[in-house]
């Protein structure tokens, strides 16, 4: 006796096994490149990273992706309309209430309480909710995407604050759809049967009994609306082409805007490598206004530790905002005056007078604008050679020391600053020149 053929039955059409292996495709590649991107500080992320070619690689591809799924999402819509208004098929994605009455009996049958699974249609209430989720969670991606991708047009309409916003919803709606992929899809279609539908696009009476009877029934006792005819096909696509047509141009118009509209940074900046002190003072913690105040109550205030002779009158000169011996903070909240510092702080018993007053140049008055206004653009905290305050000009750099107190002819800052324009930018004025040289003949003292 002959082997019956195997009857099978259409499940889905070229078109929709197109699009699924789309949505397939660009959907893998944007968990491959999109999670690495959201975990970056872990070893894994990294690893990954690195294997696909670096961040700007991993970048492009991710919205090279993300191009592709717009456009298949704008294909579905054109395809959907297509079916529903020109050949006039069944919504059949629409949720019902007969789907929450098979949840209910699925629920019964894995508990044990019904002895018999529920009978589907055309798509299960399973189904329904992963169509609309992958919807929902598209859309979500695209509005968040297109704000992390244009940031500054969207900071033009919205908040600030929706930037890190969008990049949260963004990663937490990947990760999201990742898991139930990978939990609910995989596991129902590919490991508890194998449905080849979608690849193949047709499902065996056998298959279709126990997924969708419903449907085989209709199927079987002719009760399928049958397609419209040819002409009244026609007839409605001269109404919905245009229309279509008009919508994916204005689609594609939106994507390109939505890709060229921002000139976002790809290249990524490297991290600057940064000099630090091996050794750096403590400064004293700022005092509050309340807490000076009650010092000077208490008689508390900081004592004067010199004298107040010749060459000190100018208390600012050293102990102003930014110079060798600054004030506290909370100084620069109050109207200040050289005659002013006296009325909180006292002269120490028995004050000696600092080296350096008289005809020696004043380091902070004097040497240190000079050493602003000339060196300090190139050679600053952030560089091997540091002339932003007096200690740093004291301890040079690593060739050693620039200044030599009482020898200012060996002394490597006068030579630099006299060198020619050709051999280093900045210059000093003979009269500076002479002024940091009586300095460095005095000792180099800091006042």
């Amino acid at each position: 006796m002959s082997e019956q053929p195997r009857q099978e039955y259409v499940r889905f059409s070229l078109t929709d096994r197109i699009e699924h292996m789309l949505l397939l495709v660009s959907f893998t590649v944007l968990v491959i490149t999109g999670l690495p991107q959201k975990y970056v500080p872990a070893a894994w992320a990294e690893f990954v990273i690195g294997l696909m070619g670096g961040i700007e690689t991993v970048r492009i591809i991710h919205r090279v992706a993300a191009v592709v799924l717009i456009l298949e999402s704008i294909f579905h819509v054109i395809t959907v309309s297509y079916k529903l208004f020109v050949r006039r098929v069944s919504p059949s994605m629409l949720p019902t209430l007969q789907d929450f009455v098979d949840f209910l009996d699925a629920l019964r049958y894995n508990l044990g309480l019904a002895k018999r699974r529920p009978q589907y249609d055309r798509y299960n209430f399973e189904e329904k909710i992963e169509y609309w989720a992958v919807i929902w969670g598209t859309a979500v991606m695209i509005i968040t995407g297109f704000m992390l991708w244009n940031p500054i047009t969207t900071t033009k309409f919205l908040p600030g604050s929706w930037i890190p916003a969008a990049k949260a919803a963004h990663g937490g709606e990947a990760l999201l759809a990742f898991l139930a992929i990978i939990v609910w899809h995989v596991y129902n279609v590919h490991i508890k049967t194998f449905n080849r539908s979608m690849f193949t696009g047709k499902l065996s009476r056998e298959e279709m009994l126990h997924e969708h009877p419903k449907e085989l029934e209709r199927i079987e006792s002719g009760r399928v609306r049958p397609d419209p005819p040819r002409e009244v096909i026609r007839r409605r696509e001269r109404v919905f082409l245009p229309i279509a047509g008009v919508f994916a141009v204005v689609s594609l118009l939106l994507v390109y805007f939505f890709v060229t509209y921002e000139e976002t940074a790809i290249a990524t900046v490297p991290t600057p490598v940064e000099r630090a002190a091996v050794f750096v003072p403590a400064t004293p913690t700022p005092l509050t206004e309340a807490d000076m105040r009650l010092a000077l109550s208490r008689g508390r205030a900081q004592l004067v530790p010199h004298a107040i002779s010749a060459g000190r009158e100018n208390c600012l000169a050293c102990h102003g905002l930014g110079t060798i011996a600054p004030y506290t903070t909370i100084h620069a909240n109050l109207r200040l005056g050289n005659e002013t510092c006296l009325g909180c702080h006292r002269l120490a018993p028995g004050a000696a007078e600092l080296p350096g007053n008289g005809a020696t140049p004043s380091f902070s008055a004097e040497i240190l604008p000079i050493l602003q206004r000339r060196c300090v653009a190139c050679h600053n905290r952030a560089t091997p050679l540091d002339l932003t305050g007096y200690r740093a000009v004291m301890r040079g750099d690593g060739k050693g020391p620039i200044v030599i107190p009482g020898a200012s002819a060996q002394s490597r800052l006068l030579t630099l600053g006299g060198l020619t324009a050709e051999a280093h930018p900045s210059r000093f004025t003979a009269d500076e020149m002479a002024l940091i040289g009586a300095w460095i003949d005095a000792g180099a003292p800091e006042n």
